[in-house]
């Protein structure tokens, strides 16, 4: 055999042999022990609910890294708990992958403001404002303008959470504002009179009692008694002692 042969035949048996390794290596590497070659897809757990802490220690268990994203306020959940989480849950993903974990920010308090005054309208906007919802809106006696607020529930420099329900409180109006009657007994007339005057009372009947032993012109009965409810423009009667005077 020519020495041309002999290195033809070599080279032969030589590329055989690589070939023969190469084909070995690539049936090792994909077939039997793939994950060191080719990332593995696998499902991503769920997390949602979850503390951060114990989020990312169950993502590290399935071959994931967390990242911590946005942070929201939230009523009802446990600040740092996981809101959200993207990828979603059961999408699969490479080993190795970030998993973006959205958490509560817990609750967020804010100051209810002062809306005294204020139409209905103005306080809803001034309300809205700060995070607020308008609730229930009643109404109260009041001697400021009709339709003007004069309240809330929770009242005005409390520390609610956000958001929250305000209720608010209106003025039915200075006509219909009561009070309670006070007591004249022992006052003279014109003193009775103008205590009543300052209630907004103008109607008083005066009913003359020549046989009281009080003094003259003082007071000594009334209708309605000290005490009982009244509103502007009732009418108010007062027993007077002694006789009427020219």
């Amino acid at each position: 055999m020519s020495w041309r042969s002999k290195v033809r035949t070599s080279l032969i048996y030589l590329v055989s042999l690589i070939s023969g390794f190469t084909l070995a290596w690539l049936i090792v590497a994909f077939v039997i022990f793939p994950t060191g070659v080719v990332p593995r897809d696998v499902k991503v757990p769920n997390v949602t609910g979850l503390m951060y802490d114990e989020a990312e220690q169950r993502l590290a268990q399935a071959g994931f890294k967390a990242e911590r994203g946005e942070q929201r306020y939230n009523n009802s959940a446990p600040k740092l708990t996981v809101l959200e989480q993207s990828p979603s849950p059961g999408t699969r993903e490479g080993i190795g992958s970030t998993i973006t974990l959205v958490v509560s920010g817990g609750q967020r308090m804010a100051t209810v403001p002062t809306v005294t005054g204020m139409t209905r309208i103005e306080a809803q906007v001034r309300l809205e404002q700060d995070g607020f919802d308008v609730g229930d809106v009643g109404e109260a006696n009041s001697n400021a303008p009709r339709g003007t607020v004069i309240g809330t529930r929770p009242a005005a420099g409390s520390q609610v959470s956000v958001p929250s329900t305000i209720a608010l409180v209106l003025s039915r109006g200075a006509e219909a504002a009561s009070t309670q009657m006070p007591s004249l007994m022992g006052r003279d007339v014109s003193g009775a009179r103008m205590v009543l005057s300052q209630l907004g009372i103008k109607d008083v009947v005066v009913a003359w009692d020549p046989m009281s032993t009080a003094p003259a012109g003082t007071v000594v009965g009334q209708t309605p008694v000290p005490g009982a409810t009244i509103l502007p423009g009732a009418t108010v009667q007062l027993r007077i002692a002694g006789v009427e005077t020219p």
